[in-house]
């Protein structure tokens, strides 16, 4: 799979609010690393928990969909890549609203070339 195909399923999946699809795209463990710790994610309930409420949060901001912008991509190993998305939120006008900025681990998974994430890195915004 390609990484723009996952990243856009995965953002489909957010803003649905499907919470099994969320959880689908991560690999188990999996780390979010940032300078205030790390957090191991140990399975499906914990980004179920973590998504839980999002796409309601961000509806209820006026965003109807989120598209990640993909931006330095390196290839790791055959399976492994890390990559860094800009996410954008539309509202309903169409209207871009900056949101996250994140580097990503993915793994495929060899079936199928499916891909799954395993390191989520925030990236905080410059000052």
């Amino acid at each position: 799979m390609k990484i723009e195909d996952f990243l856009s399923r995965y953002a489909g999946a957010l803003v649905a609010g499907d919470l099994d699809a969320v959880a689908a795209c991560y690999g188990y463990p999996s780390l979010i690393l940032s300078d205030e710790g790390v957090l191991a994610v140990g399975g499906e309930s914990d980004v179920k928990a973590a998504f839980a409420g999002a796409a309601e949060r961000h509806r209820d901001q006026g965003l109807t969909e989120a598209r990640p912008v993909i931006g330095e991509t390196t290839r790791i190993t055959e399976r492994l890549v890390d990559v860094e998305v800009r996410w954008e939120y539309l509202d309903a006008e169409g209207a871009a609203r900056a949101g996250e900025h994140y580097r990503y681990t993915l793994r495929g998974t060899g079936t199928g070339g499916d891909l799954a994430i395993h390191v989520v890195v925030p990236i905080p915004a410059a000052p």
